[in-house]
């Protein structure tokens, strides 16, 4: 397992950053909240189930749950996302913690949601793994995923234009491939390895929205921490270039509404029931 600790660092630093935490609620919100309803539907979220929403963010996935009458603990690394996440619904409880290595007993939830969370794991084998620990015996796992390079959206087109106009000595640090588990065998194969049966991947056509086709860009530079990180290590002539070929793309593949563009962001659900033994 190749060392994650530059990895780590990157990611508490950069979603600590209030800024990049309101960036990412503002700039996915109307693919956050479709999401959101899907994977409370995953799980069946209802009165008096106990549901821990994990990697809660700003509490859009913690919001749903509610809303469907169930008693919610979000836990985030993100202070500043917790923050947000306590605005946004006031009835579900927010604790600050580490995904993989939670202090809640064996057994405790009925349920897990993880919005977009698992590819901030430094090993995400392992973490579900930690899920399992958490959830009682049957209990059901909803986690998205965002499709990535190769893709018909947002994603795809970074990685496109990345590709071909960055500077290729900018990387990232060694961590876990943020969007490895869109795969459906690969999917299934990590989530059935850490304990869970019934594995089930949905293909979701979720979506963002931009004002103007060049603040796509800005989506990725200010509210995703892996992005940010790539796209800030660029030239400026090189993120210039990089803005103008997103905004071509969004002008021309994206569709034009009454309040803005909206852009397809294709994801995944993976959903999965705790193993009985």
């Amino acid at each position: 397992m190749p060392d994650t600790a530059d990895f780590e660092k990157m990611e508490r630093e950069g979603w600590g950053n209030p800024d990049i935490a309101k960036g990412y609620a503002d700039g996915f919100a109307i693919a956050t909240h479709l999401v959101a309803k899907e994977l409370t539907d995953a799980v069946s979220a209802g009165s008096g189930m106990n549901v821990l929403d994990l990697c809660t963010g700003h509490g859009v996935v913690a919001a749903e749950l509610v809303k469907r009458g169930s008693t919610v603990t979000g836990l985030d690394f993100s202070d500043a996302m917790i923050t947000l996440a306590r605005a946004t619904v006031p009835q579900a409880q927010f604790v600050r913690g580490n995904a993989t290595a939670m202090s809640f007993a064996d057994g405790t939830f009925d349920a897990v949601t993880i919005g977009f969370g698992v590819p901030h794991f430094p090993d995400p084998a392992l973490g579900l793994i930690a899920v399992a620990r958490v959830l009682r015996p049957g209990g059901r796992l909803a986690f998205s995923i965002w499709h990535g390079k190769g893709s018909d959206g947002a994603f795809g087109w970074l990685f496109d234009a990345v590709g071909r106009l960055g500077d290729p000595t900018v990387s990232l640090p060694d961590g876990p491939d943020a969007h490895l588990l869109a795969d459906n065998k690969i999917a299934k194969e990590v989530t059935e390895a850490a304990g869970f049966v019934d594995v089930e991947v949905l293909e979701i056509k979720s979506q963002l929205e931009v004002q103007r086709p060049d603040e796509l860009f800005d989506a990725f530079d200010r509210g995703a921490v892996r992005a940010a990180s790539l796209l800030g290590g660029q030239p400026t002539a090189v993120r210039d270039a990089i803005r103008a070929d997103l905004a071509a793309r969004t002008r021309s593949e994206g569709r034009q509404g009454q309040t803005g563009y909206h852009v397809a962001a294709p994801s995944v659900i993976v959903s999965a029931t705790r193993s009985q033994e």
